[in-house]
């Protein structure tokens, strides 16, 4: 009996402390009414100014972004790539876009192209500075540029970075590209002699990727790694 009335007790006091806490709280918004409608309507302000700035500022920057990169995508395409980066006469390369809209969709594309670029031209390690400021999450184009990444890295001779990076590339569980740049991380390891690993990760695509393009090369891989 003397343990109930004690836990009776003890859920009043609850209550009346939840009691104090609502009616400091009602008394609070009443003391501070005034202040708390101006807070609201800087927080209103700054969603307002939010918009604006979007609407006059991002989006046109973003149309001036997509003109300046299309003379560097079309020296890209045909190769020039020495072009495609620096530009040519009043036609912005990819380093010109990257400096003056970085911030944009095109600017961060611009990263990628550059990244290629520099790859294609042999400078390796300027090819890993831009291709890292690359971000996407499309399922094709970032595991493209990781698995570049770590083209770049085995190029320098550091083997253990590249297959480090093909296996980021090949994380996305697509149907393409993963196979793809698990069977280039095998190679990895099998150009240091890792050969348990590189038959673990070809095996693995034999069994999740039968209809993987390569599949027949993969399997040569596996019995050529068994028996080296």
């Amino acid at each position: 009996m003397a343990k109930n009335v004690k836990e009776e007790e003890s859920s009043i006091e609850v209550f009346d402390k939840a009691d104090e806490v609502l009616n400091s709280g009602e008394a609070f918004i009443e003391k501070n009414q005034k202040s708390i409608l101006i807070g609201l309507g800087v927080i209103a302000a700054v969603v307002v100014g939010a918009i604006l700035l979007k609407s006059k500022y991002f989006e046109p920057r973003e149309r001036e972004a997509q003109e300046s990169i299309f003379m560097a995508e079309q020296f890209f395409a045909i190769d020039s790539f020495q072009l495609a980066l620096d530009g040519k006469d009043d036609a912005m390369g990819f380093l010109d876009v990257i400096e003056h809209y970085g911030s944009t969709d095109a600017g961060n594309l611009a990263k990628a192209y550059a990244g290629i670029c520099y790859k294609k031209l042999g400078d390796d390690e300027s090819a890993i500075e831009y291709l890292k400021k690359f971000s996407a999450s499309d399922k094709v184009v970032q595991p493209s540029v990781l698995g570049s990444v770590a083209d770049c890295y085995w190029n320098l001779g550091d083997v253990n970075k590249a297959i480090s990076y093909y296996k980021k590339a090949a994380s996305g569980d697509n149907e393409i590209m993963t196979p793809f740049y698990n069977e280039r991380a095998a190679l990895a390891y099998l150009s240091i002699n890792e050969n348990d690993k590189a038959v673990a990760l070809l095996e693995d695509i034999v069994k999740k990727y039968p209809n993987y393009a390569n599949i027949v090369e993969v399997k040569k891989y596996i019995e050529f790694a068994k028996n080296k």
